[in-house]
């Protein structure tokens, strides 16, 4: 369900006059069914469509409900002025970073590593050593200079690239260091718990398939 407007002239005026629609399969074909004709909607107008919506589909409106209709603009685009430039790796880096998070490493880091002068926090450098070495191993030279600006983590971690170097991520190293044991006593359950849940996870489904 969302709505659709028509745009009509009216004394020198484009007046927008909105109507909730919703899609209907009719045979082999889906059609948009008039739900409410809305008219205009000012502030006020579109507070009272958000409460029909809830109303009418028992549920949190979602963000396509209001469109406006702009995403089915067409654009003409010459293909031969388009090009690629700094593309950036991202599946592998958002799953190591899903995968710190999730293991309760970022949060355990967090604390054992409390903010001070510095103007990365150590749990966001940890985050990089941590993604460097699940997606490609190398040195942290190689990391600074070269990995982490070929990979999306600079977005991920709100972390601009002249901020990583070989320093920072060195003295990373020995912030880790000193708390090598609490890490290793976090980590250990937390992988194995993450590996039973996955063992369960594929289980379930076999059994699934057999049904």
């Amino acid at each position: 369900m969302y709505l659709r407007h028509t745009i009509r002239k009216k004394d020198g005026k484009v007046p927008r006059y909105w109507r909730l629609v919703r899609s209907v399969r009719v045979g082999r074909r889906v059609i948009q069914q008039t739900v409410a004709r809305l008219g205009e909607l000012d502030e006020h107008g579109r507070l009272e469509a958000r409460a029909l919506a809830r109303h009418l589909i028992g549920a949190p409106e979602q963000a396509r409900l209001f469109d406006d209709g702009s995403r089915d603009v067409a654009v003409a685009v010459r293909l031969k002025g388009v090009r690629l430039e700094r593309s950036r790796q991202f599946g592998d880096v958002y799953l190591a970073l899903a995968l710190w998070r999730g293991t309760g490493l970022a949060e355990l880091c967090e604390r054992l590593l409390p903010a001070g002068k510095e103007r990365v926090a150590w749990e966001k450098m940890a985050a990089v050593l941590v993604a460097a070495r699940l997606c490609q191993p190398s040195s942290e030279l190689h990391i600074a200079k070269d990995w982490y600006r070929r990979t999306a983590l600079g977005d991920l971690l709100q972390l601009d690239e002249d901020l990583v170097n070989k320093d920072r991520l060195y003295r990373a190293l020995d912030q880790l260091l000193a708390h090598k044991a609490a890490i290793e006593s976090h980590s250990v359950p937390s992988l194995r718990r993450v590996v039973f849940d996955r063992q369960q996870s594929i289980a379930v489904r076999r059994d699934q398939h057999l049904l």
